[in-house]
């Protein structure tokens, strides 16, 4: 039976969980704090978020034993960068690289396939249910779905004084739901879905002047389904299929990819 997180708290508070760390082990970019989130069992995340709520710079997850489970970070409430995932007995087995939220790359140490499934199972999980194998806690994940507000909380302009981007953030910090980008003229540039802070369901983008540039769908992070993606005249250049971040069908009409969003 998974334990539940039983605190969230500020690096500088006293916890009253029997081996959990007193000072927070992750460094904080300038302008945020360090939170942590401590389970029963001992295991702990922690993060950085600015003033308002949101997730910005490093994350860092520890099994109970205290070592480290995964590292991380997130750009503006969405997971960025490379995270890398290690095993309870240290080592690294495997390295994601996510920009904005999608999923782009994903390297896995190619002896975890010889490995059977008790001794993966021996060597990942934890009891508290904080992560297992996994990006991210489904008890966490859950709970933040039913606190998560309802109202735009984010908004970024130009000089000009038009909206640059445009969305809001779940409880945790997290890009949750529609977000919008425009270009500077306040023609729209992107709109993606997010949920906990990573790509989800539709995606589309435009040219600069106006006509659509492509759209598709995410699952976790990563490219599915039907993507279609038009030049700045509106001719449709492709057409391609992708399950799980990979094309299953080549571009159709022939010549290169088109740049994807």
């Amino acid at each position: 039976m998974r334990s539940r997180p039983v605190a969230l708290v500020a690096a500088s508070c006293a916890l009253a969980v029997v081996g959990a760390c007193a000072t927070g082990r992750t460094t904080c970019p300038l302008g945020t704090v360090l939170a942590r989130q401590v389970y029963s069992g001992g295991a702990e995340a922690e993060w950085c978020r600015r003033p308002d709520g949101a997730r910005q710079g490093p994350e860092t997850r520890f099994y109970e034993s205290g070592g480290e489970l995964a590292s991380g970070g997130y750009v503006d409430g969405a997971q960025s960068g490379v995270w890398r995932y290690r095993f309870n007995d240290g080592r690294n087995w495997r390295a994601e690289r996510w920009d904005d939220g999608a999923l782009v790359q994903v390297t896995i140490d190619p002896s975890v396939n010889r490995m059977t499934p008790g001794e993966i199972e021996a060597l990942g999980p934890t009891s508290s249910g904080i992560i297992k194998l996994a990006s991210h806690d489904p008890i966490t994940g859950h709970e933040t779905r039913e606190t998560e507000t309802t109202d735009a909380t984010f908004v970024s302009r130009y000089s000009n004084g038009r909206p640059r981007v445009a969305g809001r953030y779940d409880a945790a910090g997290l890009r949750v739901g529609v977000w919008r980008f425009w270009f500077e003229d306040g023609r729209p540039s992107r709109e993606l879905e997010f949920l906990e802070g990573v790509r989800e369901r539709a995606a589309r983008e435009w040219h600069p002047n106006g006509m659509q540039a492509a759209d598709g769908g995410y699952v976790a992070g990563r490219r599915d389904g039907r993507w279609r993606f038009w030049d700045d005249r509106g001719q449709l250049t492709a057409e391609i299929v992708y399950r799980d971040g990979v094309r299953l069908s080549a571009p159709s009409g022939g010549g290169m990819l088109p740049h994807e969003p």
